[in-house]
């Protein structure tokens, strides 16, 4: 078994905005850090080998992976928490994973309508809808009862391989892709 370690590097600032001696914190884990979400005390990190969470308190961390967890996919690219703490997590291969801290759901193209497995980018407006970009389908919005998918062919998207979607305080959607960004 091959031993996966993950680096990222935690910046603490002082009690002073802008301090000039901030403090650098490194934990490690793994090989690669592909996303990370803050929910009050925890950081989630999204990881090559997994999920971890981290305890910002005590330091402590859980790990999440195929083999002890609902998650789909080792290699999770992407993670956002909804106003009711659901972590949303977009897998390189294996889905869309829900988790609400206790059970899993998962969503793939065989049981909803997401439009690819690779969920590369997930944010969450301000009515809790979940916006998916994917690698190959092209961005999906999901209401928690319905799914509508945006791609080249019914949209202005510019390229089916989303990779990074940003909402402004006006909720305009912005989409990154393999071919430009709207």
């Amino acid at each position: 078994m091959k031993l996966i370690k993950l680096s990222f590097v935690l910046l603490l600032a002082s009690s002073i905005l802008f301090s000039q001696n901030p403090e650098w914190v490194s934990f490690t884990y793994g090989n690669d850090v592909y996303a990370i979400a803050f929910e009050s005390n925890y950081v989630w990190v999204g990881t090559s080998g997994g999920l971890v969470r981290l305890d910002r308190t005590t330091g402590a961390m859980t790990f999440y992976n195929k083999l002890n967890s609902g998650l789909p996919d080792n290699r999770v690219y992407s993670i956002a928490i909804d106003g009711q703490g659901n972590k949303w997590i977009g897998t390189d291969g294996g889905g869309l994973a829900m988790f609400d801290g206790s059970r899993w759901i998962v969503y793939n193209t065989t049981n909803s309508g997401l439009p690819s497995n690779y969920v590369w980018s997930i944010t969450i407006d301000g009515q809790g809808n979940k916006w998916i970009g994917t690698w190959g389908g092209g961005l999906a919005m999901f209401d928690d009862s319905r799914w509508i998918a945006y791609n080249t062919t019914n949209s202005g998207l510019p390229d089916n391989d989303v990779e990074s979607i940003a909402i402004d305080k006006q909720g305009n959607k912005w989409i990154g892709t393999n071919g430009g960004g709207l």
